[in-house]
């Protein structure tokens, strides 16, 4: 699975709803979204844009990125604020407005996006996931899946990277944070991704091993690799560096230990942690560019979709002051 660096679109002012809407058109017209589609998704931009405008004092950003499975393609898209927050049960029915408007924008984008969750609560702001597909459902759609990875303030390109690879009854997952920031750091995590996914039939440790060889002469790098396998119902871990981990089943958290090292430069062990899975585990990976309490907030998460999961971790806990890159994978809420 490609998954691009995640573009962040600060929306303010009136002047910013079209250029944030135009933008991210542009980006789902390069990466393979038909015209169609990107229809849909100027009117979603434009919906969510101005909510961004009219409800709030500050205003907020829409974050953008394209993810490529396959033959499949996706716009994955966030819009987040830290206004009071509102009653999303009430605000998605056709004819509520707390403006005096025709009330019928949230309930509109939902219908529209293949997928669509929000989350709002004072103090913390609203965070709205929506996802664009191209094509239907992979045949591994009991599993949820969802991430960001968001460039330093002021950086062009991230250094960290994810990515994840369905194989049968298999899931690889990586999150690969390249050392510093900028085009330096963003290639090393780059090969890594690409060494990953020409080669990640591979168990974690021997995928880790691979990697520190891979990336011998680059930037260098911190990173993990989990694998899921849904006949044995294991998740086998193996980190690098400090990338942060857990395995969150119900109220029992496992954390997934990454031992101290640099792949690339110096790793004198490579140790697999393997820990049960059930279809109410959710694991949770991040690079640095979080604080130190994400991981606190992942229970009581259990009824948000992997994709809102992400966003929300992300207004919560992502620093301006470094790359920063979380992913999520969980099994599909029953409906």
């Amino acid at each position: 699975m490609e998954i691009s660096d995640t573009h962040t679109l600060a929306v303010t002012e009136q002047s910013q709803v079209n250029e944030a809407r135009r933008a991210i058109v542009s980006m789902a017209e390069n990466g393979g979204l038909s015209r169609k589609n990107c229809d849909r998704i100027a009117v979603i931009c434009a919906e969510l844009a101005t909510n961004l405008i009219k409800h709030t004092k500050s205003g907020g950003s829409l974050l953008a990125q394209i993810i490529q499975d396959g033959e499949r393609i996706a716009l994955d898209l966030y819009c987040r604020d830290e206004g009071k927050g509102m009653d999303v049960k009430a605000c998605i029915v056709d004819g509520f407005s707390s403006e005096g408007t025709l009330g019928t924008g949230l309930g509109a984008i939902k219908r529209m996006a293949d997928e669509c969750e929000m989350f709002s609560a004072n103090q913390i702001g609203t965070v709205i996931h929506v996802r664009i597909w191209n094509a239907a459902a992979n045949a591994l759609s009991q599993l949820a899946w969802g991430g960001l990875s968001v460039p330093k303030k002021g950086q062009l390109v991230s250094g960290d990277k994810w990515s994840m690879n369905f194989q049968n009854s298999e899931v690889y997952c990586l999150l690969v944070d390249g050392l510093g920031h900028g085009i330096e750091a963003s290639d090393a995590s780059r090969l890594a991704v690409k060494r990953f996914k020409s080669n990640f039939d591979l168990p974690p440790a021997p995928m880790l091993k691979l990697l520190h060889a891979s990336l011998r002469g680059s930037r260098g790098a911190v990173g993990a690799v989990a694998k899921l396998d849904l006949k044995t119902k294991i998740l086998t871990f193996c980190g690098l560096g400090n990338i942060d981990a857990i395995v969150q089943t119900g109220a029992e958290r496992k954390h997934l230990v990454s031992l101290n090292g640099t792949l690339g430069y110096e790793a004198r062990k490579f140790n697999e942690y393997s820990v049960p899975w059930t279809k109410d585990s959710t694991l949770v990976m991040h690079s640095d560019g979080f604080s130190s309490k994400t991981m606190q907030d992942i229970e009581g998460m259990e009824t948000l979709s992997a994709g809102l999961m992400a966003g929300l971790l992300y207004q919560k806990h992502a620093k301006t002051s470094d790359d920063a890159t979380v992913c999520v994978l969980k099994h599909t809420r029953s409906k």
